[in-house]
């Protein structure tokens, strides 16, 4: 019998060599006795060396893990900016928006999202959950889909998105988190409305410019949340997603933008630390702020028109500019050929 048939040996290590003589002494006309010795003999040398095999691949493999290099530092955010195309692609405008984050930072690459390729992307990255596919594939609404389309790029790939209407400042985008919070900051995200406003408004983060590692439940979160609305509406008007409209749907702001996507941030980061999370806790703030792994920028950062500051000091400077071209915003919820 061979030794590889008595023990679980790696396929390339090899057993003992057994001469002819040795061979012949296998043969079935062997004393009982002698048969037994052998076999016990020959599994002992082979236990022999499947030990030193494993003990040997043990410390080669201990001493490659001791000595490797990361394949990504825990604290890198991919070097992706992500922008989705309308129908009419970039205009002067746009194109000089988007020039300004791409061609100041060389080191950062860009993808152009169009309805296809979206739709082309959504259907493979996501094709082990029909749900998410047959939704997205099923709205009619372009600014819907956006919004979605974002959201899943963030969870599967990571990066930043950036709406086309955004410009980068001056700052390069390696410096817009601190040097304090690199390791620890999955998601990043700015206040769109925070301070300057009346007591009655409802804080909200910005999705034209969004940063985060990929995989993150947070992402998974607002993608869970949405679908479940949209469900929702679809049985109280008991239509399909492709009948769904701006009427029935209300404010899309809550439906798959901003606000949407603030609730769930909160709520999956609250889950995640085993709180709810106040808003008087993050809010009026002057400098970023870490919760948990969400770091929330001051309205400033992202949104500096829509904030008024009485006091500036330690105020950072603002590191994009949102243009509100709002192409979104007619009866079809999205630009039209």
């Amino acid at each position: 019998m061979p030794c590889y048939a008595l023990l679980c040996l790696p396929p390339h290590a090899s057993c003992p060599p057994i001469s002819p003589v040795e061979a012949g002494m296998l043969l079935p006309y062997r004393p009982l006795g002698s048969k037994i010795l052998y076999s016990t003999t020959l599994v002992t040398l082979c236990a022999i060396a499947f030990l030193y095999h494993f003990w040997d691949l043990s410390d080669r493999v201990s001493h490659r893990l001791q000595h490797a290099e990361p394949l990504l530092p825990p604290s890198m955010i991919p070097k992706t900016i992500w922008y989705k195309l309308g129908p009419n692609g970039l205009n002067n405008k746009t194109r000089e928006w988007t020039d300004s984050c791409i061609k100041n930072n060389p080191d950062y690459r860009a993808e152009f999202m169009t309805d296809l390729s979206g739709d082309d992307y959504v259907a493979k990255a996501f094709a082990f959950r029909p749900d998410i596919v047959e939704t997205y594939l099923g709205l009619t609404i372009p600014i819907l889909k956006a919004d979605i389309l974002r959201y899943l790029l963030l969870l599967d790939q990571g990066g930043i998105w950036s709406d086309l209407d955004v410009s980068c400042e001056e700052i390069p985008i390696d410096e817009w988190i601190p040097p304090q919070y690199k390791d620890h900051a999955g998601l990043i995200v700015g206040w769109e409305f925070d301070v300057g406003w009346a007591d009655n408004f409802i804080r909200q983060f910005t999705t034209w410019t969004i940063m985060a590692k990929p995989g993150l439940p947070h992402m998974s979160m607002v993608i869970e949340d949405i679908l479940e609305t949209l469900s929702a509406k679809r049985a109280e008007h008991n239509v399909s997603l492709s009948d769904l409209t701006l009427v029935m749907l209300g404010d899309v702001v809550d439906i798959t933008g901003p606000r949407a996507f603030t609730r769930s941030i909160l709520k999956s980061v609250g889950l995640s630390l085993n709180t709810t999370i106040p808003i008087p806790t993050i809010a009026s703030l002057i400098k970023p702020k870490l919760v948990g792994d969400l770091l929330i920028m001051p309205g400033n950062a992202f949104a500096a028109s829509s904030n008024t500051y009485e006091e500036k000091e330690g105020l950072g400077p603002p590191l994009v500019t949102h243009h509100y071209a709002g192409t979104w915003k007619n009866d079809h919820g999205g630009e039209q050929p």
